[in-house]
C-alpha cells in the first residue's frame, strides 16, 4: 500500500481554483439511496457519501443538504421482488407536494445545485422506463427553479471479476444515467467508472476493509457479537469520505463551468501523510489522503501474521492518545479531527520508531483529476468471494425472542382500536391513506441485521404493502388474512443500530397499512423507550431480567408477592386468569398446549408484567 499512496500523492495537476471576492452562498442538494443518506450514529461506522460531505466546502459560501433516503429507487412504480408495488424518490421527496411533506423542489433557490444519484434499487423496485420518467421532471423542477442539476452514476459493489476487472452489479443504470444526462443536457459525474478504477487501485484486501462496511464487534463497540458485518454495498466512514473526495475532485476539473464553479466555494484542504514503521510489517494500511479541516479521519493498520503493532504516532513522534470516536475499540485503528495544516501518522511495530512530519503544514494547491486505473506494483489477493451478481440476503430468523404491543404508538396517524380480537391491550389501525404510520422509540443492544416480526390483520382484498423504515425503507407484504380477526404474520431482515431509533410503520398505499396488534424481534435486548427499558422483559429469555416484582424465565414465572396473573393466547382470547400467592409459577400448568401467550401480571391497578412468553 506504501507504493500506491506515493502514486496516488503524486497524481496530481498544479491548478487551483481562486476564489473571487464575493460569492452568492448556494445550497448543494444531496439526492440518492442508502449509500448517499445520513446514518444513525449506532450504525457507525457504517456512512454515506453524503453525510460528511458538506465538510468539503466552506460554510460562509455553500450549505449542504444531504437527503438521501435508503432503500430508495428514482422510479418508482414498478414491482417489488415480493409483488408489490413500490413508490418512487421523485414522488416522495422531490416534486411540489410531494407525499413525504418536506418537498426539495418548494425549496430550492436560484443558483442552488442538486446532485442525483440512483439505479441501485431501481433494479428491483423500478423500471427503465420510470426511472427515466422521474428524471426527467426532477431535472425539469430543478431548472424550472433556477437551480443547477448534476446527474451521477450510481457507485459500485464490491464484486470483483478479477484484480482488474469490477463487476457491473447495477446493470444498464450507470450507463442510463450517462445517457440521459446527454439527452437532457445535464453535466455528469461518472462515479461507477471512478470507483470502479479507485477499487482495482487500492485492490479488493483494502477495498473491502477500509471502504466497504466491512467491521467486527471486536473493532467497534456498536456492532453485536457475533454479527460482523461484510456488508457489499454500503460504506464505513473512510470509504464514505474517499467518495466524497472523488467527487469534489470531478467538480473541480469538470467541463462544465457551472459544475467547476464548486471549486470556488471548496474549503482549504490538508494532506495526512501515513506511514509504516519498519515498511513492510503491515499487511494493509491507510493510504495518504487529503481532508478538511473538521472531518473525522480513520486510520487503520493490519498487521502481518507474527508482527506486534505497538501504537499509532503523530508527526511529533507521539504516541496517540484515545480515539476521537468512542466507538472504537480496536488498538489498529485510530480517528481524530482533521485540524488546519497538514500532517503525518506513522503505525509503528515492534523493530520501528515514529517519524516526524517535515513538512510546512500549508493547505494543497493541486488535486487529482482522476483515479488510475491500475498499478504494476499493487499485489492483489482475492479476498472476498464471488458469488453472483446481487446482494447476498441474510435468512429471515422466525426464533421471536421479543414482543412489543402496537397498541400505543408513540406518534401515529390513526386510532388505537379494540373492536377485534387481539393480543394485548390493543391495536393500532393506521388511517386509510398514504403515508399515515405508527412510530414507535426502540433502543437495541448492537449494531447488526435483525429479523423483524409483525403480527397484523388485513381484513381486504388487496395487499397492503406498507414501509418497516428503521433509517431505511424495508417494504413489507401484507397480504389480505381472510377478515379483521384474523392475524398472520410478516417478517423482514432490517439492520437495527445500537441504542435509540425511530421504527415507523408507514402506509403506502392509500387503503392504509394493515392493523398492527403487536411486533418483535430475533434478538434479545430490544426494548421500547417509553415502556422503560431497564424493566422490559425478554420472551424465551436464556438469562432472568428483572421486572417490577417479578422475573420470567421462558415459562416460568417468580412472583415476588401475591398477584392477578392473566394468560391470553395469539388471537387475544383469554386462556386463564388467577390470583397467583408468591412464589413461582409454572406457566405450562396454566395452559393445554406449547405456544406463544401474552402474560399479564396484575396487583390492584399496578400492571407489572405485559409481555410475551414462550411455553415449551
Amino acid at each position: 500500500m506504501n507504493c500506491f499512496a506515493k502514486i496516488w500523492q503524486s497524481a496530481v495537476i498544479a491548478s487551483m481554483f481562486v476564489a473571487p471576492l464575493a460569492l452568492a452562498k448556494v445550497t448543494i442538494y444531496m439526492c440518492g439511496d442508502s449509500t448517499m443518506q445520513d446514518w444513525n450514529a449506532g450504525y457507525y461506522p457504517k456512512q454515506g457519501q453524503g453525510q460528511d460531505f458538506h465538510f468539503w466546502f466552506d460554510p460562509a459560501k455553500a450549505t449542504v443538504v444531504n437527503r438521501g433516503q435508503g432503500g430508495m429507487s428514482l422510479g418508482g412504480g414498478g414491482k417489488a421482488k415480493d409483488g408489490s408495488t413500490a413508490v418512487g424518490y421523485y414522488d416522495m421527496f422531490f416534486k411540489k407536494g410531494c407525499s413525504n411533506g418536506n418537498c426539495i423542489a418548494e425549496k430550492l433557490q436560484a443558483g442552488d445545485y442538486v446532485v442525483i444519484q440512483f439505479g441501485i434499487n431501481d433494479i428491483n423496485y423500478s423500471t427503465e422506463d420510470f426511472f427515466k420518467s422521474n428524471m426527467k421532471k426532477m431535472v425539469d423542477d430543478v431548472r424550472a427553479k433556477g437551480a443547477n442539476p448534476i446527474i451521477m452514476s450510481p457507485i459500485r459493489r464490491l464484486y470483483y471479476d478479477s484484480p482488474t476487472q469490477i463487476h457491473n452489479s447495477y446493470r444498464g443504470y450507470p450507463a442510463l444515467n450517462q445517457q440521459l444526462a446527454k439527452d437532457l443536457n445535464v453535466p455528469f459525474i461518472d462515479m461507477s467508472e471512478m470507483v470502479a478504477n479507485y477499487m482495482i487501485s487500492v485492490g479488493e484486501q483494502y477495498a473491502a476493509q477500509f471502504i466497504f462496511n466491512y467491521a467486527t464487534s471486536a473493532e467497534y463497540s456498536t456492532i453485536q457479537s457475533g454479527k460482523d458485518q461484510t456488508d457489499q454495498v454500503h460504506l464505513q466512514m473512510n470509504g464514505a469520505n474517499a467518495f466524497g473526495r472523488i467527487i469534489t475532485e470531478q467538480m473541480r476539473a469538470h467541463s462544465d463551468s457551472v459544475v467547476k464553479k464548486l471549486g470556488d466555494y471548496m474549503a482549504p484542504m490538508y494532506q495526512v501523510a501515513v506511514k509504516v514503521s519498519p515498511e513492510g510489517a503491515a499487511e494493509a494500511t491507510s493510504i495518504n489522503a487529503y481532508y478538511p479541516q473538521g472531518m473525522t479521519v480513520m486510520l487503520k493498520t493490519i498487521p502481518k501474521s507474527g508482527k506486534k503493532f505497538l501504537g499509532w504516532y503523530d508527526g511529533n513522534g507521539n504516541k496517540v492518545g484515545a480515539s476521537s470516536r468512542s466507538e472504537v475499540k480496536s488498538p489498529y485503528i485510530h480517528t481524530f479531527v482533521m485540524g488546519n495544516a497538514a500532517t503525518q501518522y506513522t503505525a509503528v511495530y515492534e523493530g520501528g520508531s515514529a517519524q516526524k512530519y517535515e513538512g510546512d503544514g500549508a493547505a494543497l494547491k493541486a488535486f487529482p483529476i482522476t483515479t488510475p486505473k491500475s498499478l504494476d506494483d499493487v499485489t492483489f489477493i482475492p479476498f472476498t468471494p464471488m458469488e453472483g451478481t446481487e446482494q447476498i440476503d441474510v435468512k429471515v430468523d422466525k426464533d421471536i425472542k421479543k414482543f412489543f404491543d402496537a397498541y400505543k404508538p408513540d406518534t401515529g396517524i390513526g386510532t388505537s382500536d379494540t373492536n377485534w380480537a387481539h393480543t394485548g391491550l390493543g391495536f393500532f389501525n393506521v388511517a386509510n391513506e398514504v403515508n399515515s404510520f405508527a412510530s414507535y422509540k426502540m433502543k437495541f443492544p448492537g449494531a447488526g441485521n435483525v429479523t423483524l416480526a409483525v403480527r397484523y390483520a388485513n381484513g381486504g382484498n388487496s395487499n397492503r404493502t406498507f414501509n418497516a423504515y428503521l433509517d431505511h425503507d424495508y417494504i413489507v407484504n401484507a397480504p389480505p388474512t381472510g377478515g379483521w380477526e384474523n392475524w398472520d404474520t410478516a417478517y423482514v431482515v432490517m439492520d437495527a443500530p445500537l441504542g435509540e431509533a425511530e421504527l415507523k410503520f408507514i402506509s403506502l398505499t392509500s387503503d392504509g397499512a394493515p392493523n398492527i396488534d403487536a411486533f418483535g424481534f430475533s434478538i434479545d435486548g430490544v426494548c421500547r423507550v417509553s415502556e422503560g427499558c431497564a424493566d422490559t422483559i425478554d420472551v424465551m429469555l436464556p438469562r432472568p431480567v428483572a421486572a417490577v416484582g417479578t422475573d420470567l424465565r421462558g415459562g416460568m414465572l417468580t412472583l415476588s408477592h401475591d398477584a392477578d396473573v392473566s394468560v391470553f393466547d395469539m388471537r387475544g382470547r383469554l386462556v386463564v386468569r388467577k390470583a397467583m400467592a408468591a412464589g413461582e409459577v409454572d406457566l405450562s400448568s396454566l395452559v393445554r398446549a406449547n405456544g406463544l401467550y401474552r402474560v399479564v401480571v396484575r396487583d390492584g391497578n399496578s400492571k407489572f408484567v405485559a409481555t410475551y412468553a414462550k411455553v415449551r
